[in-house]
């Protein structure tokens, strides 16, 4: 019978679960992914009254050397064709009953444009010389917001009616998360929203900004946005973005997960020309402008280096019970296991996709672990 087969301990994921519970979608007329190859999502069946759209993680570009493929490349220049999200941990393990959106359907929009969803331009870029390639010149299709707003509109068509939404982007998909959620919200108005943003709030970085929201066409993204028209795009922050769309949507509560030494956000304000990025300083500056300015916005600020929670996976450290990682000896989930202040992660996630109210939480040492939870047993 179906739930008596005893878990493996060497087995992944992936060999457990139907290839048919993802099933890849190529949108009508989305422009495409940066180089012109077709752009596409993934959508998991559930329940049709509860959804989540899922924008992901995948870098981004604003220059020559880091747009070509032969340079530095520091995005994911494909849409994920042949890369869904099955062998993925976290809120993507349907089969963990802790999991608080096992039974949702998931839309999972990979980013494929190097401009974290906020693009509508197509960019030449100037490319150096390089691996004895002479100076050349690439285009670049920034068309992340045209490709989510077609996979999004398949969406609206697909379940006209549900209950609730949850909205959540993490890393480069993070960035633009609140700009989503009132997008959905404009579309399900009798809907219940829920927002989460799993990394992304540290890029407090000012001036800086304005190379890469001219090269992504940003300004063109808000002009073509009901209630974001009339941002200036020459002073924008990031947090500009929660500020408004909470603003919009005051019965929605923002809510972000980060690390305090979070080292992708740290590489990331490098290449933008941060000499000696502090990504703790900066997200609690982001932090402090929100909440000055709205009072629906919550943070989770963990110990640690990472993104990705929502993922789930924490590389190279060995599980106690190769059975509590679902059949990965060699991973522990850290969406289940992360604990700050004696507040579980999962418990506050799921606290706010419900919808009721959770409390700041911010570590106490960030540079030491404070606390990893062992997953009881599964039933046989």
């Amino acid at each position: 019978m179906p739930g008596d087969t005893p878990y493996s301990g060497n087995r992944r994921l992936a060999d457990r679960r139907p290839e048919t519970d993802w099933r890849n979608v190529l949108p009508t007329g989305a422009p495409g992914a940066s180089q012109g190859t077709p752009y596409s999502f993934w959508v998991r069946e559930g329940d049709a009254t509860k959804l989540a759209v899922i924008l992901a993680g995948g870098g981004a570009c604003w220059t020559g050397e880091n747009c070509a493929l032969h340079v530095r490349p520091f995005y994911r220049p494909f849409a994920g064709l042949g890369d869904g999200p099955s062998d993925f941990g976290g809120i993507f393990d349907s089969e963990n009953p802790e999991n608080p959106l096992a039974d949702y359907t998931l839309v999972y929009l990979p980013t494929a444009n190097g401009d974290v969803f906020l693009g509508d331009s197509i960019t030449t870029y100037d490319v150096p010389e390089s691996d004895d390639r002479p100076p050349a010149k690439i285009d670049i299709l920034h068309k992340g917001y045209d490709n989510a707003v077609c996979a999004l509109d398949w969406m609206f068509s697909a379940y006209p009616d549900p209950k609730t939404v949850a909205v959540i982007g993490w890393s480069a998909g993070a960035i633009a998360s609140p700009v989503y959620t009132h997008i959905v919200a404009e579309n399900y108005p009798a809907a219940l929203i829920r927002h989460f943003a799993d990394g992304g709030g540290a890029y407090r970085a000012g001036e800086k900004l304005v190379p890469l929201f001219a090269s992504w066409g940003t300004a063109n993204v808000l002009r073509r946005i009901s209630g974001f028209q009339d941002i200036e795009i020459e002073a924008l922050s990031l947090e500009d973005l929660y500020v408004r769309a909470a603003e919009l949507h005051p019965e929605i509560t923002f809510h972000q997960y980060n690390e305090r030494h979070d080292a992708i956000q740290g590489l990331f304000l490098h290449l933008m020309g941060v000499a000696s990025p502090d990504v703790g300083a900066n997200m609690d500056e982001a932090h402090a402008y929100i909440r000055e300015r709205v009072p629906n916005f919550r943070t989770y600020t963990s110990w640690g280096h990472d993104e990705g929670i929502i993922g789930g996976y924490y590389d190279a450290v060995p599980a106690l019970n190769a059975l509590d990682n679902r059949g990965r000896p060699h991973v522990l989930d850290r969406f289940y296991t992360r604990q700050v202040n004696e507040v579980r992660f999962l418990d506050w996630f799921a606290v706010a996709l419900k919808g009721d109210s959770v409390e700041n939480v911010a570590c106490i040492d960030s540079e030491k672990q404070e606390h990893h939870w062992v997953r009881p047993r599964f039933p046989r």
